[in-house]
């Protein structure tokens, strides 16, 4: 007995190493463990800059064939365009001109500062037209391109209504705007307007425009009562107190029409000139400007002509 319990001694200490031996594998154990962990996370981490450099490069690729692609589209357009400015294929061959009637085609050419032969896609239409503008007798200008060589422009001269003298003789259109100072080629058979003078433009220019189409607007009234045809109208003058007379008819006499309304004054005068008529009259004087007496009319008659037989013409005096 005694033998079999000193042979079971020496087994405790058997044990303890196997517990022994168990805890140095499991310390062993975890510090595999956490060797393991650590080769994971770096090769995580190599995994991850990998990724982000090719997105990098990818990235920077992308970039640098877009600028390239921007490149040549650029120098492309650019040789395009200078082709297109230097090529004899784009030169303007032909201008058409719509409008002009006083103007020549060498003067709105010359007005719009273009020729044959430029090229089309250097020509900038807005400064063409702005400089059609400027011209006197351009009241309104447009200007457009049809490729390849024709330009087209349009233009609307100015249509003279009037002469006003101020201190020189001026053209005014039917608006009673003053648009060039006449010079010598200019129409000459258009109704005078007197009576006004440089320092009263520049001092109330808006009460001139006013007179001005006044005298437009009894002028056309003159020309639609049929009194044109027998008494032409050659010159309205503006008298101080703010009326009109006129200087009419081809043995010229005078006529103070005063102020307005002038629709009665003409149907009047119409009647008086057609009763002279067949009387073998001839006026020297008409006047409807009796504030008194509207309805009233002075007339101061031409005397009788006279042969003159030795000279074999007509003479006439006037009191």
């Amino acid at each position: 007995m005694r033998l079999l319990r000193k042979s079971k001694r020496p087994s405790a200490p058997n044990r303890r190493r196997p517990g022994s031996s168990s805890g140095n594998v499991k310390r062993a154990g975890r510090g595999d463990d956490g060797s393991r962990n650590k080769k994971a996370d770096v090769s995580g981490a190599k995994s991850t800059g990998t990724g982000r450099g090719f997105r990098i490069a990818g990235t920077a690729l992308r970039f640098t064939v877009a600028v390239a692609v921007t490149g040549v589209i650029v120098w492309g357009g650019i040789s395009a365009y200078r082709h297109a400015t230097t090529s004899e294929y784009f030169e303007v061959r032909e201008m058409s001109i719509d409008g002009a009637q006083r103007l020549s085609k060498k003067d709105v050419e010359e007005a719009g500062g273009i020729e044959e032969g430029m090229n089309i896609f250097s020509l900038d239409v807005s400064v063409i037209a702005r400089k059609l503008k400027s011209h006197p007798w351009i009241c309104s200008a447009s200007v457009a391109k049809k490729l390849p060589r024709t330009l087209i422009m349009e233009i609307e001269e100015c249509k003279p209504e009037m002469i006003v003298l101020f201190d020189v003789p001026y053209l005014v259109d039917d608006s009673g705007e003053i648009f060039k100072r006449w010079t010598l080629g200019d129409p000459v058979s258009m109704v005078v307007l007197s009576g006004l003078d440089r320092e009263r433009l520049f001092s109330d220019e808006e009460g001139t425009r006013e007179v001005v189409k006044s005298a437009i607007s009894l002028a056309r009234r003159y020309r639609s009562s049929g009194l044109q045809r027998t008494a032409p109208l050659s010159e309205i003058h503006w008298e101080a107190d703010g009326g009109f007379s006129m200087t009419v008819g081809r043995d010229p006499f005078y006529i103070r029409f005063g102020k307005g309304p002038y629709r009665a004054k003409l149907k009047r005068l119409s009647t008086l000139l057609s009763k002279m008529r067949r009387d073998g009259e001839r006026p020297a004087m008409v006047f409807f400007d009796n504030e008194v007496r509207p309805d009233r009319v002075t007339v101061k008659v031409k005397p009788r002509s006279v042969q003159a037989e030795r000279a074999g013409v007509l003479v006439s005096s006037v009191d």
